[in-house]
């Protein structure tokens, strides 16, 4: 008997390994010890405070809240932010990254899309933010239920509403995943510090626990890691796509955007720089990243 429970021990501690792996990749509730153990700041305070006070802008202007049912059935919610200069029918599409929410992500461009007169939408994802569900997609979901967004928006503005796609880090991945699915009313699209594949990131951190988490995300998550590559929809894409990362990401390697660059065929343009971190360049460099949307605008836009 003693034997039999020594033997025992291993097993349970490494299942309890696993389901404590997997929810801290993949569900919304995330895991607290696994939180205290790697959960750790890649900022600056000073950037923290800026993007906080962008968020908290956000959340006080005046919007209206839309909300639709996911693929799985899930009540989502998203955010217009009219500008005072639009016409209606001119919008910034800001989709938030891994963890993250709506307002903390858009709010750092809302005054800046404002001002030259594009209204914000900006949904929380599944399993995030205000949003119901409890399984993160890693693209897979997300880029289904944004397109359904897309469709959302053309019901409420008109089939001649304009759009720009901008995705940040997960976000990223999921507008590079839509985007050869994409409407005309997408004019153009914006992958900052977006990755080619999930698969990319959570292999080499999971190392000998990747196959069983691989494994147990297909019986209860729905999805293959594997199927969060976006280059065979790169590959089928003809939007003009503005490539933005920084070289000292600690979050999502700069080679992903290199990958992702390289690959792509059609209109493109890109903003690399050496010293930004993740989801930095806008902070660090908002001439040079204003001025590339500007460019894109005016060719692109009808």
């Amino acid at each position: 008997m003693k034997k039999l429970f020594a033997a025992a021990i291993p097993v349970a501690l490494a299942a309890f390994g696993a389901g404590e792996i997997y929810s801290y990749t993949f569900l919304r509730r995330g895991s607290p010890l696994l939180e205290r153990a790697f959960g750790r700041k890649n900022h600056s305070e000073e950037y923290y405070a800026y993007r906080y006070s962008t968020a908290d802008r956000l959340r006080k202007s005046p919007q209206q809240v839309l909300e639709m049912k996911s693929s799985r059935g899930e009540k989502l919610r998203g955010f217009y932010l009219p500008s005072p200069n639009s016409n209606g029918k001119r919008i910034a599409f800001i989709v938030h990254g891994y963890r993250s929410e709506h307002a903390e992500t858009a709010g750092m461009f809302l005054d800046m899309y404002h001002s030259r007169g594009f209204d914000v939408f900006c949904p929380d994802h599944a399993a995030h933010g205000e949003s119901e569900g409890q399984t993160i997609g890693y693209d897979y979901y997300e880029s289904i239920d944004c397109l359904r967004w897309i469709n959302v928006l053309r019901e409420r503005f008109g089939n001649d509403v304009q759009m720009i796609l901008h995705g940040f880090s997960m976000g990223g991945a999921t507008v590079m995943r839509m985007s050869a699915d994409c409407p005309e009313n997408v004019r153009f699209i914006i992958d900052d510090s977006g990755y080619t594949s999930a698969e990319h990131l959570i292999k080499p951190r999971l190392g000998s626990f990747y196959g069983p988490i691989r494994l147990m995300n297909r019986v209860f998550g729905g999805y293959d890691l594997r199927d969060t590559n976006a280059l065979p929809k790169l590959a089928g894409c003809v939007k003009p796509i503005i490539f933005v990362h920084g070289r000292k990401d600690p979050t999502v390697p700069f080679a992903e955007s290199e990958l992702a660059y390289g690959a792509y065929t059609g209109p493109k343009a890109k903003l690399f720089t050496d010293d930004a971190r993740h989801i930095e360049t806008f902070y660090l460099y908002p001439r040079e990243y204003e001025a590339l949307i500007d460019e894109f605008t005016e060719k692109y836009f009808i």
